[in-house]
C-alpha cells in the first residue's frame, strides 16, 4: 500500500527508477477549497499527483508546473509541485456536479485534443518548458505520453483515486517508473505492460500490489518526504505583480478605497488599501496619486 501523504523514490539493481506519491490530504484540501464535485476533484487530484511524481530530481529540489489545456468545458488545469514536498492547483472552470466521476468521463474531459505544457525548475538548470499534444486517454496515459515523448525515456505512469458514495476523495496516489540507460528493458516491459495494472491501495504481499514489488531486495529507497497542499501566495507576490502593470492600469486600480484579490490556488483573499497601492506603485518610479 502506498504511504498516505508521502513521496518515495526507489531505484532497483535492474536499472528501474520508481517514484511513488500519495497526495490524499492535498487532494482533499483542494476539493474543499474549490468546492469540487467528484469529476473535477478526481481530475485535479490526479493532475496534482502527476506534478508530484514528475518532480523526480528530489536532491536538487526540482519543481514542476503543469498547464493542462483540456479543450473541454474544464478549460485549463494548473498544478505545481515544489521543494519536493508541496503541491497546489486549480481548475479554471470546474464542472457543475451534474455528472458523477467515471474513468470514461475523466478521459473525455482531460484529453479532448488538448495540450500539456510542463515547466521544470531545478537548482542545477534554468527553467525550461516542453509541450505535447494530449492523446486520447486518462490523466496517467497523458502523462506517460508526455514523458516518453519529451524525455525519450521509457516510462510508465499510473494514478488512481478512490471516492466515497458522496463523491468525496478517499485516496489519491500514483507512480512513475522509468528505465535507466543500462536497465533491463525486457523486465521493464514485463512489469509495466499496457495491460498490467498495479494495485496502489492494497496491502503488501499480494502479487499485484505495488508495495510487494518495492519491498523486494533489489529495490533501494533513495529518499522520502511528506507531501501536503501549500500555496505560495502572499502580499509580496501581489505587490510585484501589480508593480509590473502599465501606469494607466495602476491608476485605474485607485478608483476605490481598496481592491480585493483572491488567489486562484488556495482561495485566500487579500484586501489592499488605496494608500498601500499608491506606496507600492511609487516605489517603482510611478507617479500615481
Amino acid at each position: 500500500m502506498s504511504v498516505m501523504n508521502q513521496i518515495d523514490h526507489y531505484l532497483s539493481t535492474d536499472g528501474i527508477r520508481i517514484t511513488v506519491a500519495d497526495i490524499t490530504d492535498a487532494a482533499r484540501e483542494a476539493q474543499e477549497i474549490h468546492h469540487l464535485s467528484s469529476l473535477s476533484a478526481v481530475i485535479l487530484g490526479k493532475v496534482l499527483n502527476a506534478s508530484a511524481i514528475l518532480a523526480m530530481d528530489f536532491k536538487n529540489h526540482e519543481g514542476v508546473s503543469l498547464k493542462w489545456v483540456t479543450n473541454s468545458p474544464l478549460g485549463t488545469i494548473h498544478a505545481d509541485a515544489y521543494e519536493g514536498r508541496y503541491v497546489r492547483g486549480f481548475i479554471e472552470h470546474p464542472d457543475d456536479g451534474s455528472v458523477f466521476y467515471t474513468p470514461d468521463k475523466e478521459a473525455e474531459w482531460v484529453s479532448r485534443r488538448g495540450k500539456l505544457f510542463v515547466t521544470r525548475y531545478s537548482l542545477l538548470k534554468m527553467p525550461y518548458v516542453s509541450a505535447v499534444d494530449l492523446p486520447d486517454g486518462d490523466t496517467a496515459a497523458c502523462v506517460s505520453d508526455y514523458i516518453n515523448s519529451s524525455d525519450q525515456t521509457l516510462s510508465h505512469v499510473e494514478i488512481e483515486a478512490l471516492l466515497d458514495e458522496k463523491g468525496k476523495i478517499i485516496r489519491v496516489a500514483g507512480f512513475i517508473a522509468q528505465l535507466m540507460p543500462e536497465g533491463d528493458k525486457k523486465l521493464f516491459g514485463e512489469l509495466f505492460a499496457r495491460d498490467r495494472k498495479w494495485n496502489l491501495f492494497d496491502e503488501s504481499g499480494k502479487e499485484d500490489a505495488l508495495s510487494t514489488l518495492l519491498h523486494k531486495e533489489n529495490y533501494v529507497l533513495l529518499g522520502t518526504a511528506p507531501v501536503s497542499f501549500r500555496c505560495t501566495c502572499g502580499e509580496d507576490r501581489i505587490k510585484h505583480s501589480l508593480q509590473g502593470l502599465p501606469l494607466a492600469e495602476q491608476q485605474g486600480l485607485l478608483d476605490d478605497d481598496h481592491i480585493e484579490i483572491a488567489c486562484h490556488y488556495c482561495g485566500k483573499k487579500y484586501e489592499i488599501s488605496r494608500e498601500t497601492l499608491i506606496k507600492w506603485f511609487n516605489e517603482k518610479g510611478g507617479n500615481v496619486q
